[in-house]
């Protein structure tokens, strides 16, 4: 992994620096009160802040020449590899909402919608990219984690508003932003982080713009569970660090001494591996895939909290097979439910079953319909689901065993 290296920037460089993050902060600050500023939002964020932008990356551009680690015959190897991720992180995430759903773009994409956005995320994305090459170029001449971990949480920081971190008054609702929203982000920023470390502000800005232009422009978007977004967002960048760290490596000849190039090449395929098989297995590509129990209707065999691997049933073949006794995964009303069958019966349509929740006092009003029927439960792991009960309310859970 990234090594730790001493850093001492000059006197000036100092002075930079604060200049730099004071001009960041006012940014910020007007993007979150400019009301309270008695200025229009509109003027705020269309003209102002971007040409805020402007003159900060026109200042820091201006200063002293500060070069990335990467040599001028590697930069292009950088850039291409800067595209391939980006490009990669979509298609991750269109393949995955193909499991989850596919959602309409509520973005405004007339073309006056996207100039405008394109004037205010392509300003925002160019300044913070100049700013974070210079932050990090300008202390640091080897591998620093500290560093890196350090203005990626600052640039984390600053993406979301204010309001966004008012609104966390409980738990449940500071895990599931935490989870879903900014460790997915801080993921994103410290690979951008590296990638200014080895070719400055253009490498970062072609694997953030590309994945930004899908998000603002493509009328189709990826509607995915919040877990499924979190483990792709957070996975994904780390993977491409390490994929980058380790070709580049190889490309530019400088493997340090301390490692052997053999281990080296077999971590990172087994991580590799192991990381896309995660994300596979949890947007159901197998024939396995997990749930997270929320209530207790299947006590004692079943608590609250624990996960159930659930096997799929694709065709009447299976749903022929089910038998008394089994438990069974149905839909109901876009809720899964997950009880036992405690009747088999036949109808003008077909086979029928009466289903039960084992700590529940009587058996389900309703009778579940082979179409309903998504999987067989197979193996439970206790307690391992608890995120899952922190942000979830009470008043989001129905009398019924819900599956998520």
């Amino acid at each position: 992994m990234l090594s730790s290296s001493k850093y001492l920037p000059t006197r000036n460089s100092v002075l930079n620096i604060s200049f730099v993050i004071g001009t960041v902060i006012i940014i910020y600050m007007l993007d979150n009160y400019s009301a309270k500023l008695s200025i229009d939002r509109s003027i705020a964020s269309n003209i102002i802040e971007p040409l805020l932008w402007g003159c900060i990356s026109v200042y820091v551009w201006r200063l002293p020449s500060i070069k990335s680690k990467a040599k001028l015959r590697y930069k292009k190897f950088i850039y291409t590899w800067s595209f391939i991720f980006g490009i990669a992180f979509i298609l991750i995430n269109l393949f995955a909402g193909f499991f989850d759903g596919l959602g309409k773009s509520p973005y405004n994409r007339s073309l006056e919608g996207i100039l405008i956005n394109f004037i205010t995320v392509g300003s925002c994305l160019i300044g913070r990219e100049i700013i974070r090459s210079y932050l990090i170029n300008s202390v640091v001449k080897k591998e620093n984690l500290l560093i890196f971990i350090v203005v990626a949480f600052c640039m984390t920081v600053t993406t979301f508003s204010i309001n966004k971190y008012v609104a966390l008054n409980n738990l449940e609702s500071a895990v599931l932003f935490l989870a879903e929203y900014f460790a997915p982000e801080f993921s994103h920023n410290l690979f951008a982080s590296y990638l200014v470390y080895l070719g400055g502000p253009a490498s970062s800005i072609i694997y953030l713009g590309i994945t930004q232009l899908f998000h603002w422009l493509s009328p189709v978007l990826p509607n995915l569970k919040w877990i499924n977004s979190a483990l792709i967002g957070i996975m994904c960048p780390v993977f491409f660090l390490m994929s980058l760290q380790s070709s580049y490596g190889n490309h530019s000849k400088e493997k340090k001494k301390y490692h052997n190039e053999d281990e080296d090449l077999f971590s990172w395929i087994v991580t590799s591996i192991i990381s896309i098989l995660i994300i596979w297995f949890t947007v159901g590509v197998f024939p396995i895939y997990p749930s997270v129990i929320i209530t207790g209707s299947m006590e004692p065999q079943i608590k609250p909290g624990d996960i159930i691997l659930v096997k799929k049933i694709t065709c009447m073949e299976d749903i022929e097979k089910l038998s008394i006794n089994d438990v069974i995964q149905f839909q109901r009303d876009g809720v899964l439910i997950s009880h036992r069958i405690i009747e088999i019966k036949k109808d003008d349509k077909g086979l029928v079953y009466k289903t039960k929740g084992d700590n529940n006092s009587g058996a389900d009003v309703e009778l579940v319909h082979p179409q309903d029927i998504k999987g067989t439960i197979k193996y439970t792991v206790p307690k391992i689901g608890w995120l899952t009960l922190l942000i979830k309310s009470d008043n989001e859970i129905p009398i019924e065993e819900i599956v998520f």
